[in-house]
């Protein structure tokens, strides 16, 4: 049973992992120019700037 649990553990990594490796990427890298006016890390201006 317990050798039943990590073939499954295992093949779970590979499918997560593989999944991610083949998903599609946001198109352009993030440079911290692109931030360079915001407070949050998402990139939202700060609300004392409006």
């Amino acid at each position: 049973m317990r050798k039943t649990y990590i073939v499954v553990t295992v093949l779970a990594l590979i499918v997560i992992v593989g999944q991610h490796l083949t998903s599609p990427s946001s198109g352009r890298a993030v440079s911290p120019e692109d931030f360079a006016g915001a407070c949050a890390p998402c990139g939202a201006p700060c609300p004392s700037k409006k």
